[in-house]
């Protein structure tokens, strides 16, 4: 069965927090989730006839009988939930065989009902505090006796209903556990404090409340200073972004994938976000403290509110299971705002945790972290499905001939270029080879067509600039006396320094570092994604008649990540990112002037 399921629940405005107690503080967290789910409890076990219909009575003498059908969850009046369904009674005497007197009776039944939570605070239960019949046209229809003879088979099979949280609050108190240290003394019992507290009929949905003991802070508590980590904690810590990186990857195309195509593209800019937020934590001079914490606590802030006010529609899992992640990722952001002393962790136990919450099957190589191209990640992106490195044999003079073959690059002028390091008198030479390879790249960017001729020029130069800006033109340096790719701290490779940690996955990293066409590309594909499906369907050039902000608009998102494409006209931008911003201004514009000959710069030309 293909559940709905994103569709099934909306957020909590805000986490309720901090009801001060004797032995510490009380964190509510709660969840509201969509009235289907109550929907979906009614199906599972009471309507479970022909078409989805609950025979609620039958004398078996085919005389009297009541068949319900067609249940509807809403929230009614003062906190009730309201359930109608459609009704159909036939009575009459049976004698001899015959049914004598015969009558039937059509309408809409109407309950309305009270949330409660049971003394085990595991489950969800509906009393039926009020009813009424509703005729054909929903004008209030009293037929007396046999309002109470219907009555006395609905109640107490409408109110026989739950909605069960065993297993929730079990995967809840596993996750809230292992993300507590080891050593901290109250870990078990903070985990096993976890309970179901309430549960309220809202307009927006069936709102349930998860409450949470914790020891209260120590008076003299301040956050322990973030020390340089030691080599064994180092190790530790690409085990623990890794373990992050492949978490918020398997999520997150888990819930685009069926999503819409707008909603698609929020979720991959979410992604790139993320990704960039690894590599600037990869690429500070001294790693401190826990990164994994960080990032998921900021990309949580910005998937929240998402998740909550969009219509998702997600098969292969009940509805109950993304509750749980729900209610395990707030408890995670919550215990880390109201309950620092605590220590909170994410390792990859505790990730490999929440994802079963939301997907009980996941497999540890589903949340494996892998460098090798994923079709699913460039069909978010919406990028081409195929996009392989360039392997024809090379052959003299290829370039003179036309090519065919859309977005590649003449393995010929890559041969040339592979581990070429320009001696000051071979300048030119290779600047016009290099220049060549990229200009080849962007005709392939043309054949393609995803750019339109309309900004095909803003596009041509702002490859070029781009290339210049990051490596001057170069795919290869030496050092200490041997030829090797370009590689930054941040991890981004070769000409257009594409970043490792960012496209993993979308591109192959080998062919990156190795293949300087191959890095042209890409870097080509990216340029002209950031330019069409950001800066120019966000209207850029149209906010000061200006096409060429087009091209700022676009290298500050390729630098910085999808947030940033405003940057370079914002006032709150940072002086290290204005001074990134006017640099590749400067460049752009020289460049369509000047060619390879304003590259020289480089170069002390």
């Amino acid at each position: 069965m293909r559940d709905r399921l994103l569709h099934s629940l909306l957020f909590a405005g805000a986490l309720g927090l901090l009801s001060p107690g004797v032995a510490g503080e009380v964190l509510d967290l709660p969840v509201t989730l969509d009235y289907e789910i109550v929907g979906q409890a009614l199906a599972q076990q009471l309507f479970l006839g022909p078409d989805g219909s609950a025979e609620v009575f039958s004398d078996g003498l085919d005389c009297n009988s009541l068949l319900l059908s067609d249940p509807r969850v809403a929230g009614g009046a003062e906190g009730q939930l309201r359930i109608t369904t459609r009704a159909i009674a036939r009575g009459g005497t049976p004698l001899g065989g015959r049914c004598l007197l015969p009558f039937e009776w059509q309408g809409t039944i109407e309950t309305l009902e009270e949330a409660q939570v049971s003394e085990d605070g595991t489950t969800i239960a509906f009393r039926v505090i009020d009813s009424n019949i509703l005729s054909g046209d929903q004008s209030r229809s009293m037929p007396g006796i046999l309002w109470n003879w219907i009555k006395g088979y609905v109640h107490p099979r409408l109110g026989a209903v739950t909605v069960g949280f065993a297993p929730a609050l079990t995967e809840l108190k596993t996750l809230i556990r292992d993300a507590l240290p080891g050593e901290l003394p109250e870990r078990q019992g903070v985990a096993e404090s976890l309970a179901l507290k309430a549960a309220t009929a809202t307009s927006d949905g069936l709102t349930i409340v998860f409450t949470l003991d914790t020891p209260p802070r120590p008076a003299d508590w301040t956050p322990a200073p973030q020390a340089v980590l030691t080599r064994a904690e180092l190790a530790a810590w690409d085990a623990a972004w890794q373990s992050w990186d492949a978490f918020a990857t398997w999520l997150i195309i888990g819930l685009a994938m069926p999503a819409a195509p707008e909603l698609r593209a929020t979720l991959a800019d979410i992604l790139i976000e993320a990704r960039h937020d690894l590599r600037d934590a990869l690429a500070a001079d001294h790693r401190k403290g826990d990164p994994v914490r960080a990032l998921f606590l900021d990309t949580w802030s910005r998937l929240a509110p998402l998740l909550r006010d969009s219509d998702l529609n997600l098969p292969g899992a009940e509805a109950i299971h993304l509750a749980t992640f729900i209610s395990a990722a707030n408890a995670l952001q919550t215990l880390d705002h109201a309950a620092p002393h605590l220590g909170l962790r994410l390792d990859s136990n505790t990730l490999r945790n929440l994802a079963r919450t939301l997907s009980p099957a996941v497999t540890d190589e589903e949340l494996k972290y892998d460098t090798v191209i994923d079709p699913r990640l460039r069909s978010l992106l919406g990028l081409d499905p195929d996009f392989e490195e360039e392997t024809t044999p090379a052959l003299p003079f290829i370039w003179v001939v036309p090519r065919v073959e859309a977005a590649t690059v003449d393995p010929a002028l890559v041969k040339t270029l592979t581990g070429w390091v320009p001696a000051p008198d071979e300048l030119d030479h290779y600047l016009s080879t290099m220049e060549q390879l990229i200009d080849e790249s962007i005709r392939g960017e043309r054949e393609r067509g995803k750019v339109p001729p309309a900004f095909f020029a803003v596009y041509e130069n702002l490859v070029r600039a781009t290339a210049w800006q990051e490596t001057c033109w170069r795919q290869f340096v030496e050092r200490n006396g041997q030829v090797q790719p370009i590689l930054s701290t941040a991890g981004s490779v070769g000409l257009m320094q594409i970043n490792k940690h960012v496209w993993r996955g979308i591109y192959d990293l080998d062919a990156l570092q190795g293949n300087v066409g191959y890095n042209a590309r890409a870097g080509n594909e990216i340029l002209a994604h950031y330019l069409v499906d950001y800066a120019i369907k966000r209207k850029e050039h149209e906010i000061n008649g200006d096409v060429h902000n087009l091209a700022r608009a676009t290298y500050a998102v390729y630098n910085g990540g999808p947030r940033h494409l405003a940057r370079y006209r914002s006032t709150g931008t940072s002086n290290n990112l204005k001074g990134i911003d006017s640099a590749f201004w400067k460049k752009y514009q020289v460049i369509g002037k000047e060619g390879r000959e304003a590259v020289k710069q480089c170069y002390g030309g």
